[in-house]
């Protein structure tokens, strides 16, 4: 894992868009709005052999209805990993620190502060992985794996 000190660029009212559009300027990506993105066939910046996907606080990992109806946490994050188009993966901390992580290193984070939960009637009530706030725990474990 490696971590660098990100500028913040964007002024959405939007923490993930913010997040997403300073990754882009770090990394040399153009960025003119954001989108949501299928895990399965696409990143949320792709940056020559980079396809990374972005996270920030108290993020979803993939909506439930996409989680092929497995309902544990090694089912539905065996899913993910079997089909991300991603092979690069960066959480942006709240005062920017971008911690960029390979697979193996984004399993080990999501199964220290992820939990399954359901999601809500309205959007289907399936259950889905999803990330616990930013902590000050989450912060000095990232900082523990920094290479």
């Amino acid at each position: 894992m490696t971590s660098a000190i990100l500028n913040p660029v964007s002024l959405s009212r939007n923490e993930g868009d913010n997040k997403e559009f300073s990754v882009c300027a770090y990394v040399g990506a153009e960025r003119t709005k954001h989108d949501s993105k299928d895990f399965r066939t696409s990143s949320d910046i792709v940056v020559g052999d980079r396809h990374i996907s972005v996270k920030s606080s108290a993020f979803t990992l993939m909506s439930g209805n996409m989680c092929e109806g497995e309902t544990t946490f090694d089912g539905i994050w065996n899913v993910y990993a079997d089909n991300t188009h991603s092979n690069e993966f960066v959480y942006v901390a709240q005062n920017f620190i971008a911690y960029f992580m390979n697979l193996a290193e984004f399993k080990k984070f999501v199964y220290a502060f992820c939990r399954v939960e359901r999601e809500s009637e309205k959007n289907g009530g399936a259950m889905k992985i999803r990330c616990r706030k930013e902590s000050k725990k989450m912060i000095e474990w990232l900082n523990a794996c920094v290479a």
